[in-house]
């Protein structure tokens, strides 16, 4: 029964395996070329890149527009290949038709016509834009990685008010997902409506939930078994190199090539899992609605040499990676920490925020620099706050536009004085790097100028970085005034993101791959990465390459950056490695 249960699996993996080669390099080679006429109608506008901060030219201008029309081209495209095609070729699999992968993918571009109408909108919406924010499995690849900034979540998750409301509409969406977790099934295979496909799925799913839920859960049980097997057997060949006390000069490639061969085993079954799951959905899509009668029956086994030719390449990449990190071991993972902190907010969660006792605090920490928001009073002065108002932090609704200088000075944040720019000027001097945020609707061409007056009367333009999330502003520092160090705080950018007026650029977690920070400092410009709290993401971006993170979480960082400089050789290439492939 266990080999008939897993027959299909194992005949199908070779048509499937060819499936995802091709039409991953076909979505890659329309990607690369996507990227260069994106780029060349963005540069046709006057900008360099779309952000966070600039975005409003793709609403304003034809290029923008029609950028616009080619992302939502993109979407259904990628729908087309890493599912609809999919779909299909599952489908033959299990009928005994002939699986052509050609064709597959040719019969899911020509489906597409079956989603140009409102519910067909909603399902591409639905796979490709929330599916990976929520967690269901069935995605498309240009959006795996989607999630929502942790600048918003961590709102989000702090209020308990707001969390009730996530959670229900996460639960909610979830189970939209299953409910209509064939309807493409039905419109592919069956020829439905996407209205009456979907009413298809939520009956079959109502019928059938208790094998549906069993039969999904085996299957991840599977994989997971899978994975925790080969972690055992790494961690024991590397346990016993060191139980056996081998020479380093030997344990070195030993450990490389284990972790390596895990991390090829591990990226094969990632790379296998969407599929494999939609053969699942498919073979019980079949059975659900024959009521049990369809029977999956075994093809003729014949050779196929995309496995061998997949394993030869897996092995030479092993091969490769353990010559590579053996030779080149100490440029490749560096006995020091390079990248500093920076307290978010002046002090982060170890001091009350943006006040001159966080800096003391940040400096006394080991923190290089502090992170401060300043907004103007009525009467012209710069007060140190990041809310709009004065609400949270000091129990004043006013925003500071609304106050004098001399009623802010009444207020007191957890005891603490609310400062002026100048105070946090006087604080971090000759101590450490502050970061001076252009903040609120208070944040002006007026607000830059005077900024760089003040810091230009106290003689720190090299112990000051104006910052801010409008790239207008900074543009306008930068052009007006090139001795002042800047940044742009970017929480999403598509383009040439490293030729962007200014020195720094301050990229939110999912915005800081690898590729733009080397384009960064290739550019000749710094990276800072905001706002990085949790410790795994800590770890993660202190070795990432990037110079400063901007973190609440100074104590964690602190004794992050002093393990990372107190690692073993051992410890040194376990996680270097593993970095490089959880990057891949």
């Amino acid at each position: 029964m266990k080999k008939q249960r897993l027959l299909p699996y194992r005949q199908s993996v070779p048509s499937i395996l060819l499936f995802q080669i091709i039409s991953s390099l076909a979505l890659q080679i329309w990607m690369s070329c996507f990227s260069v006429i994106s780029r060349l109608l963005i540069r046709s506008t006057g900008h360099v890149a779309v952000t966070s901060g600039e975005f409003s030219f793709l609403f304003t201008t034809w290029q923008g527009i029609l950028l616009i029309i080619l992302a939502i081209v993109n979407l259904f495209l990628f729908v087309a290949v890493d599912l609809n095609a999919l779909v299909i070729l599952c489908n033959r699999l299990l009928t005994g038709e002939k699986p052509s992968v050609l064709y597959c993918i040719k019969e899911g571009f020509l489906s597409l016509k079956r989603f140009l109408n409102p519910p067909g909108i909603l399902v591409v919406l639905y796979v490709s834009l929330l599916s990976p924010i929520i967690g269901f499995e069935l995605v498309i690849s240009l959006t795996r990685g989607l999630y929502v900034p942790k600048f918003i979540s961590s709102v989000i998750w702090s209020n308990p008010l707001f969390s009730i409301g996530a959670v229900i509409l996460i639960a909610a969406l979830f189970l939209v997902g299953v409910l209509f977790i064939f309807i493409l099934h039905g419109t592919l295979i069956d020829g439905m409506t996407l209205r009456k496909s979907g009413s298809n799925s939520i009956n079959l799913i109502r019928k059938n939930k208790k094998k549906f839920f069993l039969e999904i859960l085996r299957f991840f049980l599977v994989f997971l078994a899978v994975f925790a097997a080969a972690f055992v057997i790494t961690a024991f060949i590397i346990f016993l190199s060191l139980f056996l006390q081998i020479p380093e000069s030997v344990l070195i490639p030993i450990t490389v090539f284990s972790l390596s061969l895990i991390s090829c085993v591990m990226l094969m079954f990632i790379l296998m899992t969407m599929p494999l799951l939609t053969l699942k959905l498919t073979s019980l899509y079949l059975d659900f609605k024959s009521e049990g009668e369809w029977r999956y029956e075994e093809r003729e086994n014949r050779k196929s040499p995309i496995v061998i030719v997949t394993a030869i390449v897996l092995v030479l990449l092993i091969c490769l990676t353990t010559v590579s990190v053996s030779c080149f071991y100490n440029e490749l993972f560096p006995g020091k920490v390079t990248t500093g902190f920076v307290a978010h907010r002046a002090g982060g969660f170890e001091a009350p925020e943006n006040t001159a006792a966080g800096l003391d605090v940040a400096y006394k920490m080991g923190a290089s620099g502090g992170e401060i928001d300043i907004q103007r009073t009525s009467d012209g002065s710069y007060i140190v706050l990041h809310d709009n108002t004065f609400s949270r932090v000091a129990g004043v609704d006013k925003k500071p536009s609304e106050m004098t200088l001399e009623e802010v000075k009444q207020l007191r944040v957890d005891g603490e004085p609310v400062p002026t720019l100048e105070d946090m000027l006087d604080a971090s001097h000759g101590r450490l790097t502050l970061y001076v945020e252009l903040k609120g609707e208070t944040a002006d061409k007026q607000m830059a100028d005077e900024a760089v007056k003040i810091i230009k009367d106290r003689n720190m333009t090299d112990e000051t970085v104006i910052i801010s999330l409008k790239y207008d502003l900074i543009d306008y520092v930068e052009s007006t005034y090139p001795e002042m160090n800047t940044g742009f705080l970017a929480f999403a950018s598509f383009g040439d993101t490293a030729e962007l007026n200014c020195d720094y650029l301050a990229l939110e977690e999912e915005t800081a791959t690898v590729d733009t920070i080397n384009s960064i400092h290739n550019n000749g410009k710094k990276v800072l990465v905001w706002t990085v709290n949790d410790d795994e993401d800590i770890e993660e971006f202190i070795q990432s390459g990037a110079d400063e993170l901007i973190t609440d979480n100074l104590s964690g960082a602190k004794e992050i950056i002093e393990e990372l400089d107190n690692q073993t050789p051992m410890e040194r290439i376990v996680y270097g490695v593993l970095d490089i492939f959880d990057s891949l």
